[in-house]
């Protein structure tokens, strides 16, 4: 299959996603609609068939205007980090020269690194190892093990998922360098590839 070919078939692949995920958020709206309606029908069953349990009616049982307006926000916010993502990882795909420039990407919470990303291919595949294990981090590949997980739920603060979330972004580099080979940062560098959506890879064979 030629590049033109390829990159194609990528568009159509994305097309698809985008327009999966805004029926998604076309009909959120109407189904949180249809479960309040039935179950007013359903209190006004009760009330019919003469049944003495009291009633009371509380607004904040009920999703209104804005809490919809607010839900279908978010969604669509998620709808166009993702769409965004994956539109400049279909044009990472298509990078085949060193000079070539990168599209920067955001995380999967739609956040933007706070420090400087690789801006060609070649700059991506010549990062060093604390670079590498930094975007590791910061993309998510590189999560807490279960002993430093454990030691955040043995303290108890009451916020043990912030915790676990600032215990990963709040990560050593010069530390985490120890802990890795050459090898399991070779993995990362790999997984970061597929990330970005770039086909050049280190130690996997292929994907």
């Amino acid at each position: 299959m030629s590049n033109i070919e390829d990159i194609n078939k990528k568009i159509q692949e994305l097309e698809g996603l985008i327009e999966k995920q805004s029926k998604v958020i076309a009909t959120t709206g109407q189904k949180l609609l249809e479960i309040q309606v039935k179950d007013v029908k359903s209190r006004m069953t009760e009330l019919d068939s003469g049944s003495n349990k009291p009633h009371s009616f509380d607004a904040a049982d009920y999703v209104g205007n804005d809490d919809i307006v607010q839900l279908v926000t978010e969604l669509q916010s998620q709808l166009d980090n993702l769409e965004d993502r994956a539109t400049r990882r279909t044009y990472n795909s298509t990078l085949t020269k060193d000079e070539q420039k990168l599209a920067p990407l955001s995380n999967k919470d739609g956040d933007e690194p706070q420090f400087t990303l690789p801006s060609t291919l070649k700059e991506f595949k010549d990062m060093t190892k604390d670079k590498v294990l930094e975007l590791g981090i910061f993309y998510e590949i590189i999560l807490p093990n279960e002993e430093e997980i454990n030691e955040v739920l043995e303290r108890d603060t009451g916020n043990s998922k912030n915790d676990i979330i600032n215990l990963a972004k709040n990560k050593d580099i010069s530390k985490l360098e120890d802990q890795f080979s050459d090898e399991q940062v070779d993995e990362v560098y790999d997984e970061l590839a597929r990330y970005f959506g770039i086909r050049h890879r280190k130690v996997s064979d292929g994907w």
